[in-house]
């Protein structure tokens, strides 16, 4: 951002902002605000922010775009406050093009109150211990990082390691490929291979590519490591340009996040080879974002997201609808019923969803979701991945269960288009669950117990996957209610 709005231009109180998917976070609906921080009149760092806005026009939440021009309203590098007064022509753009005016102004704005408020504490912290420059606590930690990334790099095993993946796509399948080398410190991937760019919103920019690729190297080998600069130097991720993991403007990339995500499991995949038994298993990477909306009188958008299980991990079970790698939560239902004519008739675990191992994949959920209104409903299903295969299982563990989605009409939600969800009917969710870690006659007998009782897995999945008996099960689970 400064390479277009250089620092030495910079005053006390100027705010910085765009949503150009290939500066940002990859698409545009990513706002991203920067604002300096001065002290005596220099500027020692800047705090930074990024959030989702709900809507920001063109074809909204969808992948049926045919380039970036037909998302949104793209916001250049500009200055959203310019010496502490706020640009509202600006404002009122971002505004005027969103179907949802005052909540994309009040997102901006609340983005532009958080950095004030990095702003503050930060200020506050350097008075109070009398620093005015932050280079040498930095060029301490940047030092620091840097040893220690290497330090966890130099107990991988030196060598090239490659990994594959398919996703579903939106009209055909598509190929994730990494060619990992390790060598002298350092980690270099090349995701030439993967498929070409598509013309749909599900390709991704690389800088998010790169992100999330990095991300999956780091958690591996590297957790405590605080993410800097110096410590993710030595990872470095590349593409020719032109591929789906390196879509160019102007693709359009509105659900990036479904090849981006996928990233960090392909890393994993890479990994498990030269640190076998140390690797979890593959994760659904599920984030469907549920982008329902009504068109005009008495329109309105709501998004949400449903999530899907994580991997099981060497010596644990996976976390259930968890959405790893992103981390991103769920409205909770009571508050999208609030802000939305919407009913959740049902949101719980999907049994027998998650991969059988010795350490078990974690779970999917079932959600079912109807107009409170009896309005026909469109759906985006721009994000729905891993309708066809599960994620994969790690050492002799089995693969997680494969999503899916239709309507109560019986209509199947089968690709990435839009759905009209018809008055009257429900829209039935059941999202992919994780891989397991291990052969399955692995698993402890008690966590079969616990996992029967609990409903998590069925009676005919623990003997068919596990080889379980399930002889009088019902009757030592009425045993076993009586006791505790």
């Amino acid at each position: 951002m400064l390479a277009h709005i250089p620092a030495e231009t910079l005053a006390d109180g100027d705010v910085l902002i765009t949503n150009d998917p290939w500066l940002g976070a990859g698409h545009v609906f990513d706002f991203v605000l920067v604002t300096p921080v001065f002290v005596a009149g220099s500027i020692v760092g800047y705090i930074a922010s990024t959030c989702h806005v709900v809507d920001v026009g063109g074809l909204g939440w969808s992948a049926e775009a045919r380039s970036v021009f037909e998302e949104g309203v793209v916001i250049p590098v500009s200055r959203l406050r310019r010496a502490g007064e706020v640009n509202e022509e600006l404002l009122a753009l971002i505004a005027i093009n969103s179907r949802v005016p005052r909540e994309a102004r009040g997102d901006v704005i609340s983005l532009m109150s958080c950095n004030d408020e990095g702003r503050r504490r930060l200020s506050a912290l350097m008075e109070e211990y009398h620093v005015i420059s932050l280079e040498p606590l930095a060029a301490f930690i940047f030092e620091r990082s840097a040893e220690a990334t290497r330090a966890a790099i130099a107990r991988v095993p030196e060598g090239v390691y490659h990994a594959e993946t398919e996703l579903d796509g939106y009209d055909s399948p598509i190929r994730l490929k990494a060619e990992m080398t390790v060598k002298g410190g350092e980690i270099h991937v090349d995701l030439a291979g993967s498929s070409p760019a598509v013309a749909k919103g599900i390709n991704c920019p690389l800088n998010y590519s790169q992100a999330y690729a990095s991300f999956g190297i780091k958690v591996a080998i590297a957790p405590e490591v605080p993410n800097n600069h110096a410590s993710l130097a030595p990872i470095q991720i590349g593409a020719p340009s032109g591929l789906i993991v390196s879509a160019e403007r102007p693709w359009p990339v509105t659900a990036r996040h479904v090849v981006g995500q996928a990233l960090p499991d392909l890393m994993l995949g890479c990994l498990s080879q030269a640190k076998r038994g140390e690797i979890l298993a593959e994760s659904a990477g599920a984030l469907w974002v549920l982008a329902i909306s009504v068109e005009g009188e008495g329109g309105f958008a709501s998004l949400n997201v449903a999530l899907g299980g994580m991997g099981a991990r060497p010596a644990s079970d996976g976390l259930s609808t968890t959405a790893f790698p992103s981390g991103v939560g769920t409205v909770p239902v009571e508050i999208a019923e609030t802000v939305a004519p919407l009913i959740y008739e049902k949101k719980e675990f999907a049994p027998d969803s998650g991969g059988a191992g010795t350490w078990r994949g974690g779970l999917g959920q079932e959600i079912r979701i109807r107009s409170s209104r009896g309005q026909a409903l469109t759906l985006s299903a721009a994000a729905f991945e891993r309708l066809k295969q599960g994620a994969e299982g790690r050492d002799g563990g089995k693969a997680g269960a494969p999503g899916h989605a239709e309507i109560s009409d019986g209509t199947v939600i089968a690709s990435k288009g839009l759905y009209t969800i018809p008055a009257g009917e429900t829209l039935i969710l059941r999202t992919p669950g994780g891989g397991g870690f291990g052969p399955p006659e692995g698993r402890a007998p008690e966590r079969l117990a616990a996992d029967l009782r609990k409903g998590l897995i069925s009676e005919v999945a623990a003997g068919e996957q596990y080889g379980y008996d399930t002889t009088n099960c019902s009757d030592r689970r009425q045993e076993t209610d009586r006791g505790e």
